[in-house]
């Protein structure tokens, strides 16, 4: 059995994920437990949205995780678990870009005339 991950809330609006997963070539969604066909070239593509904002996790899918990543021959299971593990991985890694910017006034709309 695998491992559940309990999946943070929205970092916007504290809402609830949704995670979805489909068919890369056909865009269908897919019920989470589709059987994996070794012998097929089936690709799939998986991401977490916020119920009540629509805020989206990365695109995570098969190809790209076998071209970048080495990591081959993927259930849609483990495009959805890597997709959840990713949701929760996001945090403050460029709060330093927003702290430069708000130094120079970048951060307001509209921006100051130079």
């Amino acid at each position: 059995m695998i491992e559940p991950i309990k999946m943070i809330p929205c970092p916007f609006c504290e809402g609830p994920p949704c995670l979805d997963g489909y068919d890369q070539m056909t865009g269908e969604m897919l019920p989470d437990e589709h059987p994996h066909d070794e012998d097929s070239d089936q690709s799939y593509e998986a991401y977490v949205n916020c119920h009540d904002c629509g805020a989206q996790g990365p695109r995570i899918d098969s190809l790209t995780l076998g071209i970048f990543e080495h990591r081959y021959d993927l259930s849609l299971m483990d495009v959805m678990r890597i997709a959840a593990e990713r949701w929760n991985d996001r945090h403050n890694r460029a709060r330093s870009c927003y702290d430069a910017g708000e130094k120079e006034g970048l951060n307001l709309f509209p921006r100051a005339s130079s």
